[in-house]
């Protein structure tokens, strides 16, 4: 059964418990964040502190997204993704008790160790699949782990917690998502019995650190790709902080907008598959480069445009959201092409995969703190539509080495 799923799908079998932990596990690594701030704000605690665990919370991601790779290549991809379940547990228990006993210090303290959980956990794997995987099959298989990733952290996880806040408090909302990412633990790495060989030379981390920033200098388009990953998802991560304002504010209610980003990420995860699929036959530069900067630019404008020439028209701006989610979804093969650009040195290149999606947690909210309360929420739009017309530009020149000849 196994077996014929994997082959219709294309991943490797022997990683199909993988991705089913990955789902359980980035469910309950997200289980908060569709409440977590409103809860705080709530509870009495200042929006600028809200705001700033929030910061530390999405620099931690950034940091350990880029020393994932590093982790692995100095210890192991299991040993990588075990710790990233321990910090998950120790920050989760931290961060109940905190909660309980109302200490913002400790709440602070417990979420930025969050924000290391799920990079350790989720990227480890990615670099699993891709070594797992040929390069004629490998658009596929990274496509497989976003739809996975994004199942359970931006699809399912605002369901379950919008259902469950009916019904009881906020900390048991957590201790089920402590559940989910142990049970996402077992699938991936006591269900998964997958052994990835050896490595022929041991390097300390600080060894691998400084050939992570080296391959910089050895190799200009990663810094390309570095760019244009962390440009990718700067709109998914800034819009949750943006959009619940903005959207307020010209005629549209909190509950459609919780609607339209569901829906946006349903259409995203599927659309995800399909792009894959297109770079593996047409090329994924190409596809990233025609379809991802321009139609997330294009849904930028759109959105704007439908709010302010139709405020309130719900169907009109589902629309433009969904042409967001496959601009998003099209940046998808970036997971295959950046590694291919160094296939002699794929986990390190990976490192520079990793910091990009780590800095678009960072970025995103960055960019909306600077922008939205000074000029609002079109100019916020506009910059993001330069930033990811600039993307598409960008992917032309992230070349493979047989395609430099």
């Amino acid at each position: 059964m196994v077996e014929k799923i994997t082959r219709v799908i294309g991943i490797p079998q022997r990683l199909f418990f993988g991705y089913i932990g990955l789902i359980f596990f980035m469910l309950g690594a997200g289980i908060e964040t569709s409440w977590f701030s409103a809860y705080l704000v709530s509870s009495g605690y200042e929006l600028q502190l809200v705001s700033l665990i929030f910061s530390f919370y999405g620099l931690f991601v950034a940091v350990f997204s880029w020393l994932t790779s590093f982790f692995v290549n100095a210890f192991s991809v299991r040993k990588v993704m075990f710790v990233g379940v321990l910090i998950y547990v120790f920050s989760t228990l931290l961060l109940i008790a905190g909660l309980i006993q109302k200490t913002f210090l400790v709440i602070a303290l417990a979420y930025m160790l969050r924000g290391a959980s799920y990079p350790l956990f989720a990227y480890a794997f990615l670099i699993w699949v891709t070594l797992r995987t040929g390069f004629d099959r490998l658009g596929t298989a990274t496509s497989w782990f976003w739809f996975s990733f994004n199942l359970g952290m931006t699809i399912l996880s605002p369901i379950l917690s919008s259902f469950l806040l009916k019904l009881t408090q906020p900390v048991w909302i957590l201790v089920l998502g402590l559940g989910m990412a142990v049970i996402g633990g077992v699938f991936a790495l006591r269900l998964n019995r997958d052994q990835l060989p050896e490595q022929a030379e041991e390097k300390s981390v600080l060894q691998e650190m400084k050939e992570g920033i080296t391959i910089l200098f050895d190799c200009p388009r990663l810094v390309i790709g570095l760019i244009v990953k962390a440009i990718n998802n700067i709109g998914q991560f800034g819009f949750v902080i943006m959009m619940p304002i903005f959207l307020v504010d010209h005629h549209y209610s909190l509950t459609q907008w919780g609607g339209i980003w569901a829906a946006t990420y349903i259409v995203n995860a599927f659309a995800g598959i399909l792009f894959g699929h297109l770079g593996d036959r047409y090329g994924w530069r190409k596809i990233v480069s025609y379809f991802g900067g321009t139609l997330t630019g294009v849904a930028c404008l759109l959105i704007g445009g439908v709010v302010y020439y139709f405020p309130g028209n719900v169907g009109l701006l589902m629309l433009a959201f969904v042409v967001f989610s496959l601009g998003i979804a099209a940046f998808g093969p970036l997971s295959a092409l950046i590694p291919a650009i160094v296939p002699e040195k794929k986990t390190t290149a990976i490192s520079v995969l990793n910091l990009g999606s780590g800095l678009s947690n960072f970025l995103g909210p960055v960019l909306v703190t600077l922008l939205f309360q000074r000029f609002g929420g079109f100019v916020v739009l506009f910059s993001f539509a330069v930033l990811y017309f600039f993307a598409s530009i960008l992917t032309v020149f992230l070349k493979r080495p047989e395609e430099l000849v």
